[in-house]
């Protein structure tokens, strides 16, 4: 029996192969985003939505940053929300917007300490 489900498993794999190869062995361009704290309290709880993608972080330090790639598949916003490590309360931000097309870019948000988020969006060469 345990033959019969290890075969069973060998050729489902293989089909999947066989009918997916083009789509796994694409290799396409990705974004980057780009939060940088330049605050001097450290971020607890980030999270950034795109695309029906949600990215978490649970600390960012002051002075760091983290960097997520994606892809999209069609145009979308940007949402953040993040604590501070010291202070009561949430804070969110939304804006700018990633495009499904073939152009990527990196997409760099700096928040400073007072919760305002500076967006800058750059195209990344040789993609």
């Amino acid at each position: 029996m345990k033959k019969l489900f290890f075969l069973a498993l060998l050729a489902l794999a293989g089909w999947y192969a066989w009918k997916h190869y083009p789509t796994l062995m694409e290799h396409r361009p990705q974004h980057e985003l780009v939060v940088k704290n330049e605050a001097t309290t450290a971020l607890s709880r980030l999270r950034v939505t795109v695309g029906g993608q949600t990215f978490v972080k649970e600390s960012v330090d002051p002075g760091s940053s983290v960097t997520f790639k994606f892809l999209v598949n069609q145009d979308s916003d940007f949402k953040l929300v993040w604590q501070w490590g010291n202070r009561i309360g949430e804070m969110s931000w939304n804006g700018g917007s990633v495009t499904a097309g073939p152009i990527v870019a990196r997409h760099t948000f700096i928040i400073d300490n007072d919760g305002g988020v500076a967006y800058v969006p750059e195209p990344i060469q040789g993609s």
